[in-house]
């Protein structure tokens, strides 16, 4: 069957990349990224507030919200999942809590509900599900990471991070253009926290404000220092942290319709049932002129036209697709190494996103097998100092709109892990 054929082509590539796989999992931990997928045959790993497939996987502690998983499984056999609950730091790091002191119910639970494709070319299984649920309720606020196993061979197939948070502290955030950066294409947040009734004696050690870019941490990025404070007020504006590069709006391309080319779409082929996307050929963007394009910021969603009208089950009604990834380079470097990056990459290195360069096109390759929906993209490059070069093709722009969400943690001299005390979103195109 095709997708056996496709699931054989795709663990063939990973084994061969095997060594470097390591690596890339070694320097997405350097950067500090926190979402993996282990399995060959797990697919579109997606976490998202309950009832808003565009919004962050997070959620307030004892409210009635849940975050929502799910995820496919290409693999031609059933398999036996699981899944545990593990409490970070705030820096995303596993801090060896007993499961008790941030959850109450099974420390492992099965994943045995799901529901198989409909009249796709390639079958899969979705499975979908919430936390918390009538297995286990978090008692803790924090980083979380959602880790999934094969019980067959006790192998972690992908782990997902979200979070939980406690409305203790108010916060205030405020972007502004930076001056004094000629067109380095910067963007600076200021922001404030308000204690209020949170006892905090010692902002430098028991807060740790983390600031992400639209979804994702950013590596080498300078944590925030204080500014100053008073008895209410802690303040972070300090003129010369805070900066981050504006970037570029995504790339974006359409598989909703496999019957003519969207957005972003050159052509499209069926071949024994297989369909081939073939994308728009990419180029560097204009180092001089910024362009405005309304994008997701990185993120996609998925949809199909051939569902059924008002169908709820975009889930398995939605096919997968190979998408052919291309950008020319006529002047390519030993020393970098290129990838696909986004949500579409889990917002990490992951080796099958790892373009190949092609001298007879001058261009960097991939092709990724992807569900049909609406995809924002960016290509991003790994020098051998193992500098993250998010622009090394799509120049940095003062006027590119982002949204920055700020993540205050708090570690009292009574507290043995980092708490969640707040977050807050500002769109810089608002």
């Amino acid at each position: 069957m095709i997708y056996k054929k496709i699931t054989s082509i795709i663990t063939f590539i990973l084994l061969g990349m095997n060594l470097s796989a390591q690596n890339e999992i070694e320097l997405n931990k350097k950067f500090g990224f926190r979402d993996f997928c282990f399995d060959p045959n797990i697919r579109t790993v997606m976490a998202y507030k309950t009832g808003n497939e565009m919004s962050e996987p997070y959620m307030e502690l004892n409210s009635n919200e849940t975050v929502t998983f799910t995820f496919d499984d290409l693999s031609e056999n059933p398999r036996d999942f699981y899944y545990v609950v593990r409490h970070c730091n705030a820096d995303w790091e596993e801090d060896n809590l007993f499961v008790g002191d941030y959850m109450t119910g099974f420390a492992e639970n099965n994943l045995f509900r799901f529901n198989s494709a409909i009249n796709t070319t390639i079958f899969y299984k979705n499975y979908n599900f919430t936390i918390p649920n009538e297995d286990i309720k978090i008692t803790a606020s924090g980083n979380y990471l959602l880790k999934v196993y094969d019980r067959y061979d006790n192998r972690e197939v992908f782990q997902k991070g979200f979070k939980i948070f406690e409305n203790k502290v108010a916060l205030t955030l405020k972007y502004r253009h930076i001056v004094n950066y000629g067109n380095d294409g910067k963007q600076q947040l200021e922001f404030s926290v308000n204690r209020g009734s949170l006892p905090v004696q010692n902002p430098y050690s028991e807060l740790k404000p983390r600031i992400e870019q639209n979804s994702q941490r950013m590596p080498a990025q300078a944590l925030p220092s204080v500014s100053f404070q008073n008895s209410l007020i802690i303040d972070y504006s300090n003129a010369t942290k805070n900066i981050f590069k504006g970037e570029n709006e995504y790339r974006m391309f359409d598989t909703r319709s496999l019957a003519y080319n969207a957005e972003g779409v050159s052509k499209i082929v069926n071949q024994n049932r297989e369909y081939h996307v073939l994308l728009n050929i990419d180029r560097p963007t204009d180092r001089e002129t910024y362009q405005y394009k309304r994008d997701i910021n990185g993120k996609y969603y998925i949809e199909a036209d051939r569902m059924a009208k008002n169908s709820s089950d975009k889930n398995l009604e939605a096919d997968y697709v190979n998408v052919y990834f291309t950008i020319e380079d006529t002047n390519p470097q030993s020393d970098i190494t290129i990838y696909v990056y986004g949500a579409l990459s889990d917002w990490g290195l992951k080796p099958e996103c790892r373009m190949e360069y092609n001298e007879s096109r001058q261009a960097y390759e991939t092709t990724l097998l992807l569900k049909q929906g609406y995809y924002n993209y960016k290509y991003v490059a790994v020098d051998n100092k193992m500098n993250f070069l998010s622009d090394f093709f799509d120049e940095s722009f003062a006027q590119t709109e982002n949204e920055y969400t700020v993540n205050v943690y708090y570690k009292g001299i009574h507290d043995r892990w980092d708490r969640l005390v707040a977050i807050e979103s500002i769109n810089t195109a608002k």
